[in-house]
């Protein structure tokens, strides 16, 4: 029998029921029509009856295990090259069991919050040409499983879903970012492609992360606190929810008896369980949707992970999201036994009505940077100038697809040696009462977009007072000063949320927003 690791042990004790003799359960990423990971060993599992022999056949592989005392196996097939000709898996055992339609491409993850799962057909704005898209968006071989947006106080197994081919029908209410970048990777790569998106609006990137992560990263261990303290909080409320209701009853029984009328029912709701909120909440729990929407993906095998979030941790200025990327990153990482499974991060965009004052977004930035530059395997893409500032769902959702599928081209597919889809800053040296800015991924050099001077440079001095500079660009890097301070030490870059500067490289990508300082942001 395959040696399974302890997250496939445990993703396996997750079907509960006990099966009966000629009966095989596999979980739902194992549909028709779905596409398994070329390149890489393929885990497959479910359930049989205990000690029973199971047999997997597929493209010419018959691989055997044999379930457990209590049901669980797992094999895994032999790498293969990408294969667009559909074909069935057939697992025996006591009972039969056939998915039809299986193709062999590459597997993509796409998670995150409301601008990943923005459909093509918008909620009350569309997508950019979204009817136009929309009637085109027939790609059999793009495969499409979307994860129901439910969460969990413990780890799931399973969720109730099919892969689907990629038709208009399906497209339209399929997360946009994920349709485009999955267009342009097939369109390049002529391989099937499966999308898995598994997003969830208004949702904080806590409860994206595994508790094994967070317990693992002490500047996170109040969220793990937050469950002991969430939870005696709501047995208290609900014992007290219970006791009033109850006396009331015994109250309107006594008073029916009596003949008179029943006294006003309690002006009171009953407490909702903060593990297992049927809306995204910023109370939302801890670890609540790795459980139930990530956690039954694992082992599946997929090529990388293209991640969209930080909106809701921005508006409440969370100073630790970085810390709390990285923890993520690492946890899906150990959890799927990938130390390098590729991260493409969407840089969030700017938006104008941020709550004031609106430090959160510079400090998701700086921590996206941060995994950039400090986690290996990890890019991420500009939206500087494709956001709308009065909009936080911007409608541009081809620009980041398309943006995505070139820094996957480059990171993952090695077609180049970029880490970002927009240069970044690298350096900083003073001369003569000047900064000079290098940058790291530059294409094809710098220009202005808009032909005019560079704006959205601010300059200091040892004061620490940031105000408006002057900025030109010199061969691959910017120029930066103000006569105003004679003596500068420190620049920033776009380095708030109402900023869509116009510095850009050649190729039309945006350069990031950056600062050269450490220090605190107010």
């Amino acid at each position: 029998m395959v040696r399974c690791s302890r997250i496939f042990v445990m993703a396996l004790a997750l079907f509960a029921a006990r099966v009966a003799r000629g009966v095989i359960i596999m979980p739902h990423l194992f549909t028709s029509h779905c596409v398994l990971q070329r390149h890489a060993a393929v885990p497959v599992w479910g359930r049989a009856a205990p000690g029973s022999t199971i047999v997997v056949r597929f493209a010419g592989q018959h691989v055997s295990s044999s379930a457990d005392s209590r049901g669980n196996w797992i094999v895994r097939l032999s790498p293969m090259r990408a294969d667009a000709h559909g074909r069935d898996m057939t697992i025996t055992g006591d009972g039969r069991l056939v998915i039809h339609d299986v193709v062999v491409g590459d597997v993509w993850l796409c998670s995150g919050q409301s601008n990943m799962q923005f459909p093509l057909n918008g909620w009350w704005a569309k997508a950019l040409h979204a009817r136009r898209e929309t009637a085109a968006a027939n790609f059999p071989l793009i495969r499409l499983l979307k994860v129901p947006r439910v969460n969990s106080p413990e780890a799931q197994g399973d969720f109730v879903a099919s892969w689907m081919p990629c038709t208009p029908s399906v497209a339209r209410n399929f997360s946009a970012v994920s349709y485009f970048f999955g267009r342009d990777m097939f369109q390049r790569l002529h391989v099937p492609i499966g999308l898995i998106d598994a997003s969830y609006g208004g949702t904080v990137i806590e409860s994206w992360t595994p508790m094994s992560a967070l317990r693992r990263t002490p500047a996170l261990h109040g969220d793990v606190a937050w469950f002991g303290i969430a939870a005696a909080r709501y047995k208290k409320q609900l014992r007290h929810y219970h006791a009033l209701m109850r006396s009331w009853a015994r109250e309107a029984r006594r008073n029916r008896a009596a003949g008179r009328a029943a006294p006003l029912k309690p002006h009171i709701r009953r407490p909702q369980n903060p593990f297992t909120l049927s809306r995204p909440s910023p109370d939302m729990a801890p670890a609540c949707l790795f459980n139930a929407m990530i956690h039954p993906l694992i082992p599946f095998a997929i090529r990388g992970v293209a991640w969209c979030q930080g909106e809701n941790n921005a508006w409440v200025n969370d100073p630790l999201y970085g810390v709390r990327l990285n923890a993520m990153i690492q946890g899906w990482r150990r959890d799927w036994n990938a130390p390098e499974l590729p991260f493409l991060i969407i840089q969030i965009a700017p938006y104008f009505h941020y709550p004031k004052p609106a430090v959160g977004v510079p400090i998701v930035w700086q921590g996206e940077e941060d995994a950039v530059k400090h986690l290996p395997a990890v890019g991420m893409v500009g939206t500087m100038d494709i956001g709308d500032l009065h909009n936080i769902h911007f409608r541009n959702k081809q620009a980041v697809g398309s943006r995505l599928a070139r820094l996957a081209l480059a990171m993952v597919y090695h077609r180049s040696a970029l880490r970002t889809l927009g240069p970044m800053y690298k350096s900083m040296t003073i001369r003569n009462g000047r900064i000079h800015i290098a940058f790291s991924g530059v294409q094809n050099g710098l220009k202005s977009r808009d032909g005019k001077p560079l704006d959205w440079f601010e300059i200091s001095g040892a004061a620490r007072h940031f105000i408006p500079a002057m900025a030109r660009i010199d061969g691959r890097g910017v120029v930066v000063w103000s006569p105003h301070i004679a003596h500068p030490v420190a620049v920033r870059f776009g380095f708030t949320s109402q900023a869509q500067p116009n510095l850009m490289d050649g190729r039309g990508m945006p350069v990031l927003p950056f600062r050269t300082d450490h220090w605190p942001l107010h």
